[in-house]
């Protein structure tokens, strides 16, 4: 359904099941890796993405205060997290409100934990940030994205693994 309005609310897990309370998650960019082209015959330079090859990608997770969550994930080993996020959508033709489901399913290894501001009457806002070894995006059942480098994956929103003749090709 077209029309995605803004998010409704959202949860973190861990294993699927381990829900790791109230918090803010900044998402990891995207970056492609790049070459770049000047020469003979190229009036300047040209930014070219290398097929499948990204920048090391970064989450922060903020928690709104002091948490077991937080030190649970702090602990130095790979956590796999999922955030179901609920996106509220209008149909366009029929202007009725509705949701659809969106979930991230990221392997994250921690690489800092803030340990926040401590103030009289407010919260502590406990923060960490971690390297995102690889994420998965979905829309309702379907994977649009995929990142796992050391598997050697990049899937785009067609499903099709972006690697996977040059995994071939490599014997990987």
């Amino acid at each position: 359904m077209d029309g995605n309005e803004g998010i409704i609310n959202y949860t973190i897990h861990e294993d699927g099941s381990r829900f790791l309370g109230i918090a803010n998650v900044t998402m990891p960019n995207k970056t492609n890796k790049t070459f770049t082209l000047n020469g003979a015959a190229v009036a300047g330079d040209i930014d070219l993405p290398v097929i499948g090859q990204h920048d090391a990608m970064k989450m922060t997770i903020n928690f709104r205060d002091v948490s077991e969550s937080a030190y649970i994930l702090a602990e130095e080993r790979v956590h796999v997290i999922d955030i179901r996020v609920a996106h509220e959508n209008v149909d366009p033709t029929t202007s009725v409100l509705g949701f659809s489901k969106h979930k991230y399913v990221a392997k994250i290894i921690p690489l800092s934990l803030n340990g926040g501001t401590l103030a009289p009457a407010s919260p502590q806002a406990v923060s960490g940030e971690y390297s995102v070894l690889s994420l998965e995006e979905y829309i309702g059942e379907e994977l649009v994205s995929a990142v796992d480098p050391m598997n050697f994956r990049d899937v785009d929103h067609t499903g099709t693994n972006r690697l996977a003749e040059v995994g071939n090709f490599l014997g990987l």
